[in-house]
Parts: C-alpha cells; sequence; structure tokens
C-alpha cells in the first residue's frame, strides 16, 4: 500500500515542484525508430515482434502531432496518427491509433534520455485497449528544428 502511495505522489510532486524546460521548439520535428523489447502476448522469442518509424510535429513545446508506421512479424502492418504530452520534460504521455487491418488504440508512458540536444533514446510502455496487450519499447530519436 506504501509504494502504490509513493508511486502515485511522486509524479504529481515533481510535476508541482520542478520548472520544465522543454528542448524541443515549436515547429521543430522528433524523427523516431522503436522496436518491441517485450509483449504479454508474444509466443516465444522472435515470434511476435513489433517496430515502427514515426515523425512528431511540435505544435507547442509540451505538444506533438505524430504520423508513423508499424512493422509487425506475422501480423499486418499499421499506419499510426498520435499525440504526444510532455507535462514534465523529460516524461511524455502519448496515444496513438492503428490503422488497418485489427486496428488498434494503444495509450503508453515514457522518457526520453538526451545524449546530445538531437540524438536521444527513449524507453515506453504502451497499452493497446482493443487487443488488451501491453508492451515495453525501446527506441533512438532525432530532433530537427
Amino acid at each position: 500500500m506504501k509504494k502504490s502511495l509513493v508511486l502515485l505522489a511522486l509524479p504529481l510532486f515533481l510535476w508541482t515542484s520542478y520548472q520544465a524546460s522543454a528542448q524541443q521548439a515549436e515547429g521543430s520535428y522528433l524523427l523516431s525508430g522503436a522496436f518491441d523489447l517485450g509483449r504479454t502476448d508474444a509466443p516465444g522469442v522472435i515470434r511476435r515482434y513489433q517496430a515502427g518509424l514515426e515523425a512528431n510535429y511540435f505544435h507547442w513545446h509540451f505538444l506533438s502531432f505524430s504520423g508513423g508506421y508499424e512493422f509487425n512479424y506475422n501480423r499486418s502492418n499499421h499506419v499510426t496518427l498520435g499525440a504526444r504530452y510532455y507535462p514534465l520534460e523529460p516524461v511524455f504521455i502519448r496515444m496513438r491509433g492503428l490503422v488497418g487491418k485489427d486496428s488498434d488504440l494503444a495509450f503508453g508512458a515514457g522518457y526520453t534520455y538526451n545524449i546530445t540536444y538531437r540524438l536521444r533514446l527513449e524507453g515506453m510502455v504502451d497499452y493497446y485497449a482493443v487487443t488488451n496487450v501491453a508492451g515495453l519499447r525501446a527506441g533512438i530519436s532525432f530532433l530537427i528544428n
């Protein structure tokens, strides 16, 4: 019980006590590629994987809109449309629609680690609402101002 309260209270405390200094500017682009490290529906090693390419356009420094393409092994590929919200830099919350055969809706959260100003490592957790699946994803991205 104590752990749950700490996990819920810590982000709220950080959000209210930390002044975010976003590194991406309005009108910039973030190009990224990511792959799944694990999924709850994976029957074994390399029997189910998903990788994606994505481009984000930052409307404001804390809000981006994205489009991309998901490559699936043993399943149909998808076009993705979504958005990212950065309530606290470097943490983001995202939502994506996967359009195509077996369409889905993904809700997720992630963390960005800046290697340089432009080059970033990303870790994300996604929950796919239609298929009731969760996935852990890692990626690399590049910022274009």
